[in-house]
């Protein structure tokens, strides 16, 4: 049976959404048949000639029978997922030019966040106080210049980076390594949320892709390829963080590092990426300065700045408690001990205001750090 005239960018999509073609087959399949069209009208010659398995030949062949088509471009609908396409125009052009690019992507949120400048954070999934009080201090800083942060949605780094953007009322995109249906790490279930209604959800997978581990790699390249540079905050010697800095090297992006204490194994990664040439960054400045935008006038100029405007704020008694507290972390029971004992029960209020003028975050364990 002749295969229904559809659109090249929607047999692209059921094309996709079939388990055991990937971009790469599909690549070979449009190049040796010429059209996607072409290849399901002579769906099993092409098979044949690709030497695929006679399980997926059948499979391609039963799920692209004109009523399962008319259901699943149906489904796309319902589910309120976003498409696009490498043939779209709205396809991101930072991404068209890179090695290997995504061929189709699926999102939830705002699309047009694939426009604006971003900057892609990422490190380790268990940092310490210095390099979460890094990430949200720079964070802050980067998207008050006008750029979405882009990271993974994982545990550590990249969510620290999500949630510092949207508290600091910036953007945020967070790129899947699985389907839009699963919420990887669980979680991080509020922040998918939150992402979905503020940032933009973004997947080449189709929406019922589960987490595999050999796809998490993958989405790296497409974390580095949306962004003009990748900054590093914390990453062991054989970090997955370092192959998204791989990833940007080889796409001609800036790659950016913060440095960390010489005996923390957490700054093995960033060292060695400032031995090889990356930029050591202490404020957001480092970064803002090698990037191809305008800045908004009142942007900091460094770490020194954002310090004057804090001290400004802060009456004598918080600015002894914020000199009392380190980047590294101090745990409330020793910042009581800096306060008189009358002061000593309104010590929840001097932490809650400090930490709303952003010179301290909550940490786990009871635990605060300076920003």
């Amino acid at each position: 049976m002749r295969k229904p005239k559809i659109s090249e960018r929607d047999w692209l999509f059921i094309l996709t959404m079939i388990s055991g073609l990937g971009r790469k087959k599909i690549r070979q399949i449009h190049e040796l048949a010429g059209s996607l069209q072409n290849a399901v009208d002579e769906w099993r010659l092409v098979g044949e000639k690709l030497r695929l398995s006679i399980e997926l030949i059948q499979q391609v062949d039963a799920q692209t029978n004109p009523a399962v088509v008319e259901r699943m471009l149906g489904e796309r609908e319902a589910k309120k997922v976003g498409f696009l396409c490498v043939w779209d125009e709205a396809y991101p052009a930072s991404l068209r030019h890179i090695p290997d690019q995504p061929l189709t992507l699926f999102y939830r949120g705002d699309s047009k966040l694939l426009e604006v400048p971003s900057i892609g954070v990422v490190g380790s999934r268990k940092p310490t106080p210095y390099g979460r009080a890094s990430s949200a201090f720079l964070v802050k800083e980067l998207v008050r210049a006008g750029l979405a942060v882009v990271s993974g949605l994982a545990h550590g780094i990249d969510g620290e980076a999500h949630q510092a953007a949207l508290a600091a009322g910036g953007k945020t995109i967070a790129v899947l390594g699985c389907g839009l249906d699963h919420v990887y790490p669980p979680r991080h279930q509020a922040l998918y949320q939150k992402i979905e209604s503020f940032g933009l959800l973004l997947s080449e997978y189709p929406p019922h892709t589960p987490p595999f581990p050999g796809l998490f790699p993958e989405r790296n390249r497409m974390i580095s390829g949306l962004s003009l540079g990748v900054l590093v905050v914390e990453a062991a010697e054989k970090s997955g963080s370092l192959i998204t800095a791989d990833c940007a090297l080889e796409q001609g992006r800036d790659v950016f590092a913060v440095p960390g204490p010489i005996f923390s194994s957490l700054s093995a990664g960033p060292h060695n990426l400032i031995k090889q040439g990356a930029k050591l960054v202490t404020s957001a400045s480092d970064i803002l300065e090698e990037l191809p935008i305008v800045l908004p006038p009142d942007v900091p100029s460094g770490t020194a700045d954002a310090k004057k405007s804090h001290d400004s704020e802060l009456s004598p008694e918080e600015k002894a408690i914020v000199e009392s507290i380190t980047y590294d972390g101090v745990h409330v029971d020793e910042i009581v001990q800096q306060l008189e004992p009358d002061r000593r029960k309104s010590i929840h209020q001097l932490m809650l205001r400090l930490e709303a003028k952003g010179v301290l975050t909550a940490l786990p364990g009871g635990y605060f750090a300076r920003r």
